[in-house]
């Protein structure tokens, strides 16, 4: 494995397509390719262009591949696909050496050293797939036997490889409800919040229309989950067509800041009292939409002293009727006061509305300046103008049919929720969007399949002891419904800690670097360490690295399977990934490696069953006493989700529909409007339910009152209690603006605000850090460095270049410093996916330097989101 990049490039045959491009994105050698042409006959008899989709991120770009001789020559856009519309970024060409990578694992690997660590080689030797299924499948037995739920199974980018649907059906099948995807390391806290507000996740700014764009953690021209939609759309409206202002709230000035027409340097984990002011701007100024606030939402419930509604003995919430000037249930009223404070039978009662206008109006501009480092009359400003540019009252005809216009809209993805209390800020960033009535209206915040009974719009069952290994909705995480990827390890090293009624034994782990990707790394190589697991993948990664067996993966351009894709605003599309080549003839992929199992362990029936209800098949469906390939798969679950022929996935690779302004604007508020129906809410009063809840199992398990001592770094019982009123709150507070570590470390020990983000180059997957292309992307791509402003270097002697220390409570990290004037001065900023250790990654691939070593954790306790960009540090020259 000791083959150099010049090497590599020089023998790899496949280069020759990209001679062609080679000038224009990579600047290789003209010598070079004139010696590798020189080289190599080419005298094609195939020449075709397979249509599939990129997997390369998770934006699922359509993608044509150009295949000759059976050799992947090229890799261009689709331009019949709606997302991307034949843009393909480097990365997506670069897919390429993601499948002729020389560092893949070729072959089943077994460890031969007992020990597990940091700085442990596996000592890997090489076995036959008979070996390696003969012992998983054993292990598996005596786990079924024993308890299955002792077995658990990671994923993460393994989701849109495969379909999530595979996995949770084989745990089922096999009675472990042990499943664990990673959204708490990337966006849950902001699904979360959705779910809270308005059920289900997904949101997306309408930005064909929208005036004026507040983007408040979003850098999708980095790295998102929609990046080549929104980047694309968002550069039009704003250059070419010249009518959309886009406002950048962060501490660091990405390049999606730097497209802005606004930077706005906010100190770290104070977006929440940006937005609070921001309210209290709009509500000062009259810039509220009350049709919408009333019709929709549960902004005019009566809210007693106790935090919860007023109702009558049927549940029906009560609202004041102006009309008759008393109380009535929300249905029989007639004029119904959205900013209203009354007494009924001797108590007080508040509108939801009224209730968070006083809280905001009695906010203090002085100290929200302080905090967020923003002066107040720059925010003042901000809220003005999107007040505003929302043209409250104002409607638009598009397609004949009158719609509701409200073209300014917040949106966030990562940034703010990374958190400790990241659902609360998010609930902020959607009551400003409620206020101005910008919630699927033309230009404002679109919603994406709002389910008014999702079980996050009630109260947590609060499970203990937990089911989980992950303690999903326990009283630990009450409303984290997207797994709590972080967690394991920690339930792994001390279960009995966590009341959890049983032993976990073994682990598989399928596309997924979970010890790389969580905070605090060696805790969670600690949970590891005893751990029986299995990694399935394309690469020997730091995960792998404390694997017992490795099974080799094909890449998404080498197996069939049904794809996930991203819908837009005005269209969605259901696509496939196809076969194009078998690079090491591997006889396997995941598909395959999960049917084997289930075949040996004698579960393939009941996988049926779950496989057809997990892809909620109606008419084809998979049969029992049957066999399946990843191809026969793909065309059954292709053909009955599409009505289409599995021939056309093959020649069109997706199929897709343009949605009309009905699906874009109406449905999902619909479900919403008016009287007997439910309510978006603004108020999320099943928070005050859940809260009682975590209370009552408090009291009654010391288990749960030390986990929440240790969270929160108190000693106090009475302080726990004060703290989970706060952070249960049914609305976002001030105190939500201040995680633990900004509470409890003095400034002048750790004075710097640390924060992570993502360099488009690396992120995703992990054989991106082994892909020589996109090394060789852009200078320095290849490591990383350690952001600190000019100003703040100078002070302490450190100048561009300079090695220097970056510590926190729980360890330093050395790297190089880039002085910048694009980060604020008090913070200093890290990128991920650098700072590799696994011994089977090349030195190369090793260089720069791993954030997650010294971030500390402290979870959302309501979303179970890892809280990135909390951690407090010092810095200083080596």
């Amino acid at each position: 494995m000791g083959i150099t990049r010049r090497e590599f490039i020089k023998r790899s045959s496949f280069l020759i397509g990209f001679s062609l491009l080679s000038d224009k994105l990579f600047g290789f050698e003209k010598e070079m390719e004139k010696e590798i042409l020189s080289e190599i006959p080419y005298s094609p008899k195939e020449d075709v262009l397979i249509p599939s989709t990129c997997c390369m991120c998770v934006n699922f770009c359509g993608i044509r591949v150009r295949r000759v001789n059976g050799v992947i020559r090229g890799i261009y856009g689709n331009p019949e696909n709606p997302y991307n519309k034949g843009h393909l970024c480097p990365k997506g060409e670069a897919g390429i050496f993601q499948t002729y990578n020389p560092y893949r694992v070729k072959v089943p690997l077994k460890r031969t050293n007992p020990k597990k660590g940091l700085n442990e080689d596996p000592m890997w030797k090489e076995i036959s797939w008979e070996e390696a299924f003969e012992e998983i499948v054993n292990k598996l037995k005596e786990i079924k036997e024993e308890n299955p739920k002792s077995l658990s199974f990671h994923f993460s980018h393994g989701k849109y490889l495969l379909g999530d649907q595979f996995i949770k059906a084989f745990c089922k099948a096999f009675g472990t409800p042990n499943v664990i995807h990673r959204t708490t390391v990337c966006e849950a806290a902001r699904h979360v919040a959705d779910e809270l507000t308005w059920g289900y996740h997904g949101i997306l700014p309408d930005l064909d229309y929208t005036k004026y764009f507040i983007n408040m953690g979003s850098s999708f021209a980095e790295a998102e989950q929609w990046a080549r939609w929104l980047d694309r759309t968002a550069m039009r409206r704003i250059y070419d067509e010249g009518d959309m202002k886009m406002i950048v709230v962060e501490p660091r000035f990405s390049n999606t800041a730097a497209k802005a027409n606004e930077w706005i340097p906010i100190r770290p984990g104070k977006d929440l009292l940006f937005l609070l002011a921001m309210a209290k701007e709009l509500i000062k100024n009259d810039f509220i939409d009350k049709e919408f606030l009333i019709t929709y939402t549960n902004a005019p419930f009566l809210v007693g002293e106790n935090k919860k509604f007023l109702k009558d003995e049927k549940g029906n919430p009560y609202v004041f009727d102006e009309m008759k000037n008393k109380a009535l249930p929300y249905d029989e009223a007639e004029k119904i006061a959205l900013d209203k404070e009354v007494f009924i039978d001797g108590k007080k009662y508040k509108t939801v509305f009224n209730l968070f206008k006083n809280y905001v109006l009695n906010l203090k501009e002085k100290e929200i300046e302080e905090e967020t480092g923003v002066p107040y009359r720059k925010i003042k400003k901000i809220a003005l103008e999107f007040g505003k540019n929302a043209n409250i009252g104002k409607f638009i005809e598009i397609e004949g049919v009158k719609l509701r216009y409200r073209p300014s809209v917040i949106y966030t993805f990562r940034g703010i929720i990374a958190t400790e209390n990241g659902a609360q800020n998010w609930r902020a960033g959607l009551i400003l969007n409620m206020l101005v009535g910008s919630i699927n209206a033309v230009g404002g915040l679109l919603i994406h399949k709002a389910d008014p009974e999702h079980k996050n719009r009630k109260p947590s069952k609060c499970e203990y002891p937990p089911e989980r290994i992950d303690l999903q909705e326990s009283v630990f995480f009450p409303h984290a419904t997207h797994n709590v990827a972080q967690q394991c390890a920690y339930t792994y090293k001390e279960p009995e800690k966590y009341g959890l009624p049983y032993k976990p034994k073994m682990a598989i782990f399928y596309g997924t670097n979970r010890i790389m990707s969580t905070a605090d790394i060696k805790e969670q190589v600690e949970g590891y360490k005893n751990l029986y697991s299995v990694n399935i993948n394309i690469v020997l990664d730091e995960t792998a690295q404390f694997a017992d067996i490795v099974l080799p993966d094909k890449t998404y351009l080498e197996d069939f399977h049904f794809s996930p894709t991203r819908w837009t605003p005005d269209s969605e599309h259901k696509a496939i990934r196809q076969e194009i080549v078998n690079v090491y003839n591997l006889p396997y992929g995941i598909f395959e490696i999960l049917w084997e199992i289930a075949k040996r362990l004698g579960i393939t029936d009941k996988y049926v069953e779950e496989l057809n209800k997990e892809w909620k098949l109606k008419e084809k469906k998979f049969e029992k006493g049957k066999d399946y390939n990843s191809r026969e798969a793909t065309k059954i679950i292709w053909e009955d989700l599409t009505g289409k022929p599995f021939e056309y996935a093959l020649q069109n690779g997706f199929f897709a529909k343009k949605l009309d302004v009905e699906k874009r604007y109406l449905e999902d508020l619909l479900k919403f409007e008016g009287k007997g129906k439910p309510k978006i809410n603004f108020y999320a009063e099943q928070l005050v339910f859940t809260k009682e809840k975590v209370f009552e199992i408090m009291d009654k398990n010391e288990n749960v009152k030390k986990v929440f001592m240790e969270w929160f770094e108190e000693k106090n019982e009475e302080e726990i209690k004060r703290l989970l009123e706060i952070k249960f709150s049914p609305l976002p507070l001030k105190e939500h603006a201040f995680p633990t570590p900004h509470k409890k470390i003095k400034g002048e020990d750790y004075p710097f605000y640390l924060i992570t983000y993502k360099r488009m180059y690396r992120n995703q997957t992990d054989a991106h850090a082994l892909n020589p292309i996109l090394n060789e992307v852009a200078k320095d791509s290849n490591t990383n460095f350690i952001l600190i402003n000019n100003k703040t270097g100078k002070s302490l002697g450190i100048n561009d270049g300079d090695e220097i220390y970056v510590e926190s409570r729980i360890g330093k990290i050395k790297g190089k410093a880039k002085l910048t004037e694009g980060i604020r001065p008090d913070t200093v900023a890290i990128s991920y996916h650098y700072g590799r250790f696994s011994k089977s990654f090349p030195e190369y691939a090793k260089e720069g330097i791993m954030p997650n070593f010294i971030i500390e954790l402290h979870p959302d306790i309501i979303s179970g989101q890892n809280s990135f960009n909390d951690t407090k540090v010092k810095i200083y020259k080596t």
